[in-house]
């Protein structure tokens, strides 16, 4: 292989993401489908996607409790007694009030709201890939349908040809110029090809179930209006970008750092928080007394007190572990690329070499088989034959422009390319 397709540009439309799940646009995807709408229908309606939007609405509240400038609120203790005695001192009530406050003095506060912006952003990540495999499984869908749409017609006008056939063999043999054997093994190619048009009409009703499913109707309804061809999607390839735009690179990027701020974090935490207070009492025999106060906590060992250092730990040997599934992610990827640009340049060629010229002469060539049977130029066992190689040709042809289409579907997901607009 000489070249390896080039990594393409993400575009913003597939992978734009709402501000909250609940913003999420809605189509009427009730009427028809077609080349046009089915990736917004299918992302519109995808409960994965919109389960991932929820996910990052629930890490805003995280974000919005890691805002709080206190990390706690204000403590205020009071107290009182009866001082007396049993003599002829005189007697008192003595209170006290104390107000104290715990204070940040490590950056906690920036490192919490770094922690959660970066958990933000690697789930808004998780979004936008899933957004991006609600609009491969769509287009493959789409395709499926789109085949077996192309099978049914095609089967239809074979079983035309061969019905055709099958009674200029019956009527030769009631003339008996021909043979009852003859006949019989033409119904029998006849009962063959009804079988490839019911394995057509079941292939098709499933794949409309599948795309039902996916813009979210009932699959067991009246299935939507499909409109479509076997066109591959447009583009491919296209201009290269660096592997660091490719959206499955940067949900593990956003993971590492994530889990580096959280271990940050957790470092700061460590830093005790001193305490202010303020007091203000009546002691003794009502003497006024005012004043502050600072209380520090006393680090301990991490064998006796609280360290962090198993959170550390932790935190860390995930940013470890996200970093290596990134380098995973990209090898795969471009083993993916290397694999898929061998298998979209095979199908390409494939379907160059089925002509429309030699196409059209097959289907020509096989609706005049029951003629020249009839007439005596053809055998009817040399017409079975015949008629069997040109069905092949023109069902590998169907074949072939299906595989071209989800090849070039493969094509885009191992380049990265946004597909919302591939067929139009």
């Amino acid at each position: 292989m000489a070249t390896i397709w080039k990594t393409a540009a993400f575009v913003a439309g597939l992978t734009a993401l709402e501000s909250s799940a609940m913003a999420q646009e809605t189509f009427d995807c009730s009427s028809k489908i077609t080349r046009n709408n089915i990736v917004r229908c299918a992302v519109s309606y995808s409960l994965v996607v919109r389960g991932e939007q929820e996910t990052v609405v629930a890490l805003e509240g995280r974000r919005t409790a890691a805002r709080h400038v206190l990390p706690s609120n204000p403590v205020l203790s009071l107290s009182g007694a009866h001082r007396g005695s049993t003599g002829g001192e005189p007697r008192a009530f003595n209170w006290s009030a104390t107000l104290s406050q715990e204070i940040e003095i490590a950056g906690q506060r920036g490192s919490r709201l770094r922690t959660a912006e970066a958990e933000i952003g690697a789930q808004e990540k998780r979004v936008l890939l899933s957004k991006r495999e609600a609009a491969l499984s769509a287009w493959t869908a789409f395709f499926e349908v789109a085949a077996a749409q192309e099978e049914q017609r095609l089967s239809e006008r074979i079983l035309s040809a061969s019905e055709r056939m099958s009674a200029a063999t019956r009527a030769r043999a009631d003339k008996g110029v021909g043979t009852t054997i003859d006949a019989d093994i033409a119904d029998a190619a006849t009962l063959r090809i009804v079988r490839s048009k019911l394995a057509a009409d079941r292939s098709l009703a499933i794949a409309k179930a599948q795309v039902s499913y996916l813009v979210g109707r009932d699959p067991t309804a009246t299935p939507p209006i499909v409109e479509g061809d076997l066109r591959p999607l447009d583009g491919i390839p296209v201009v290269a970008v660096g592997m660091d735009s490719r959206p499955e690179v940067q949900v593990a990027e956003a993971s590492r750092l994530a889990n580096l701020a959280r271990a940050e974090g957790f470092r700061r935490a460590r830093v005790p928080n001193p305490t202010v207070s303020f007091f203000a009492q009546n002691d003794g025999y009502n003497e006024r007394v005012l004043g502050v106060g600072l209380s520090l906590p006393i680090p301990l060992p991490s064998s006796v007190g609280r360290s962090y250092a198993g959170e550390i730990a932790e935190a860390e040997a995930l940013a470890k572990n996200a970093s290596t599934l990134k380098t995973q992610v990209e090898r795969g990827i471009q083993l993916d690329i290397a694999t898929a640009s061998a298998s979209y340049t095979t199908h390409r060629k494939a379907v160059d070499a089925f002509t429309e010229e030699r196409m059209q002469r097959a289907e020509n060539s096989l609706r005049e088989l029951g003629q020249e049977v009839e007439v005596g130029r053809l055998s009817m066992r040399d017409a079975i034959v015949s008629q069997q190689g040109l069905i092949e040709l023109l069902q590998a042809y169907v074949a072939e422009r299906r595989a071209l289409c989800l090849a070039s579907l493969e094509m885009a997901r191992v380049l990265g390319i946004a597909v919302e607009g591939g067929g139009r």
